[in-house]
């Protein structure tokens, strides 16, 4: 009988959880660890810290990676790692420890790398987003894909928490589909030259799309 692969999820919010629960429910792998965010989204009922608490998970409650066992000394492996909303850059040492490293990323890249794409893509207008499973390296959300899926979106009437509910939506199922088939799946590069890409510098500008509403955002704007 083989060895369960080792996991390690990095995030925070609903998507995180349901992304623990999935490698819960398979014995074929096995969580190491939890590297949580405190700051959770607006729309989370749960905390991923709590969960993992719930479900005996061992947990870094700093977001900081360099907090793993071993990660120091030069000891810390894992077959699987799966970014969810981590924030941080994570070190090439850490990318490097893992034997496979994937992101999901709000976007259909590599349009919208970055921060807050759904924000983004809602103030320019755009008809349609979409949601990509990545791999991780040195370069911002421009790893090569995995897989990836596209949905309708309405900028005339949608509020960002609208379209960010649905994301989260597509995101899971993207993630339930690609599983049963991510060892047969050979990642493509990403084209460069059709790549966009917005800062936290740049979220003064999204204005009306700042928050998850046009009235929370507007509402900031005016204390400003």
């Amino acid at each position: 009988m083989s060895h369960p692969k080792t996991v390690v999820i990095c995030g925070k919010g609903e998507l995180a959880i349901f992304i623990c629960q999935y490698f819960l429910n398979h014995k074929e792998y096995k969580i190491l660890h939890v590297v949580a965010d405190k700051f959770e989204p607006v729309s989370t009922d749960q905390t991923l810290i709590d969960f993992c608490y719930q479900n005996n998970i061992s947990v870094i409650e700093d977001n900081k990676v360099e907090n793993l066992p071993g990660y120091e000394s030069g000891d810390f492996t894992c077959d699987l790692c799966f970014v969810v909303f981590h924030k941080r850059i994570l070190p090439l040492k850490f990318i490097n420890s893992c034997k496979r490293i994937l992101n999901i990323h709000l976007s259909y890249l590599p349009k919208y790398r970055g921060v807050r794409p759904v924000n983004w893509a809602l103030k320019n207008g755009e008809q349609s987003h979409g949601v990509t499973i990545h791999e991780i390296n040195e370069g911002i959300d421009a790893g090569p894909i995995v897989n990836q899926i596209s949905f309708s979106i309405y900028p005339e009437f949608e509020e960002v928490i609208d379209t960010y509910t649905r994301a989260i939506n597509y995101s899971r199922q993207l993630f339930l589909d690609t599983m049963p088939i991510l060892e047969r799946i050979t990642p493509r590069p990403q084209v460069n030259s059709e790549a966009t890409i917005y800062y936290e510098k740049d979220n003064h500008s999204l204005e009306e799309r700042m928050t998850f509403t046009k009235k929370a955002s507007l509402e900031l704007l005016n204390q400003a």
